[in-house]
């Protein structure tokens, strides 16, 4: 089952360079754009249907997004797009549905805390922990705890090393002004 981490972490990477063309102006080629949706799409998908322990984390992340308003730029169009095909091609599966919503609420929170913390309504500890979404990752940990399934908590280190980790801040402003300088990606 560990095999599914370089997957995820993949999903985070794709899913973070998205963003930064959507949310912070990185001037990437749109084609190349596109495809980081397609695939991170793709990916979530693969993960969803062949995973099922990782499903309802999974679903919750892009459930929380699309409740909170963040999917709004076509490069996240085509990745929710795409997760929808892939996840009626592999198939449709089951979900323990109290997880999912444990996980959404855990979700939510990072979302609304993030929103919050990039307009400095929250600062200190407080918007550290927000900024870099820790509610989630706390709620994995617990259902890992409660559950002994640690590819769960697993899943989502994976997935912030892909989403957050490798993209500091210093990262993500230095690609954006190499863009924005006429240097395409």
């Amino acid at each position: 089952m560990l095999e599914v981490l370089p997957v995820v972490f993949l999903t985070g990477f794709l899913n973070r360079i998205a963003d930064m063309v959507a949310d912070d102006g990185m001037k990437l080629n749109m084609n190349v754009a596109y495809i980081a949706g397609i695939l991170y799409g793709f990916l979530i998908a693969y993960t969803i249907t062949h995973y099922p322990l990782l499903a309802p984390l999974g679903l919750a992340v892009v459930l929380s997004v699309l409740m909170t308003g963040k999917i709004d730029h076509p490069v996240h169009y085509l990745g929710i797009s795409s997760m929808l095909f892939f996840s009626a091609f592999f198939g449709f599966f089951r979900t323990d549905m109290a997880v999912l919503v444990f996980f959404i609420a855990a979700a939510a929170i990072d979302e609304i805390g993030n929103g919050l913390s990039d307009r400095k309504r929250i600062r200190g500890i407080a918007g550290e922990f927000f900024r870099l979404r820790l509610t989630l990752d706390a709620a994995a940990f617990f259902i890992s705890l409660a559950s002994g399934s640690w590819i769960i908590f697993l899943s989502i280190i994976a997935y912030d090393l892909g989403f957050t980790y490798i993209f500091t801040r210093g990262v993500r402003s230095r690609l954006i002004n190499i863009t924005r300088q006429g240097f395409r990606l």
